[in-house]
């Protein structure tokens, strides 16, 4: 994966959450943290610390850590 297809999948995920309703907001948590574990993998495998501390950040800022 490349570096833009990485960073649609951080945008991709604050979209989810930006955009959650009220009754769909835990589910849209747990998809836009799976969009940032899969960008932090691939940022992390393409070596690329800029995007893999993006991920980081914002799985820290659901609560989500790296590893759940």
């Amino acid at each position: 994966m490349d570096p833009a297809e990485i960073w649609q999948l951080i945008v991709k995920a604050d979209e989810l959450l930006k955009y959650a309703t009220e009754e769909k907001a835990g589910v849209r948590r747990e998809q836009a943290a799976g969009h940032l574990r899969e960008a932090l993998r691939e940022a992390q495998a393409i070596g690329n610390e800029q995007l893999a501390g993006q991920a980081r950040t914002r799985l820290a800022d659901l609560g989500a850590g790296e590893g759940t």
